[in-house]
């Protein structure tokens, strides 16, 4: 009975930030559980910053960090690749989680149909 009430409620949390465009509400993961795989509304990107604060990309959009946010992870939640450009180049895939191994700076977020984003080597 408690997990379903997790779970009503961690699915609220989800509606309400992509109605709100944004969310400040970040849910931790259950005891004994492996590592919880970030929510986010299906057709959006989420990208989590420090403090879980929480920024909704509708799919097929661009977003602009200006200045640059320090990310925690990034959900894809879209049917499209997404490329994110900051302290280096990556790409996320549909139904993919990003979850730097370093400090990492998003300048900006962009969608990418064709599946191929930049990379520095």
């Amino acid at each position: 009975m408690r997990r379903t009430r997790l779970s009503a409620t961690l699915a609220a949390l989800t509606l309400t930030a992509a109605l709100a465009g944004t969310a400040t509400a970040a849910a931790a993961p259950a005891a004994g559980s492996p590592t919880a795989v970030p929510l986010c509304a299906k057709g959006y990107v989420c990208v989590e910053q420090g403090g879980g604060i929480v920024t909704l990309v509708p799919e097929g959009s661009r977003h602009d960090f200006d200045p640059p946010v320090r990310i925690v992870s990034v959900v894809n939640s879209t049917s499209i690749p997404y490329c994110l450009t900051g302290t280096y180049n990556t790409g996320v895939a549909p139904g993919g989680v990003y979850e730097p191994p370093v400090a990492y700076s998003l300048k900006w977020l962009t969608p990418s149909p064709g599946g191929f984003c930049l990379t520095d080597d």
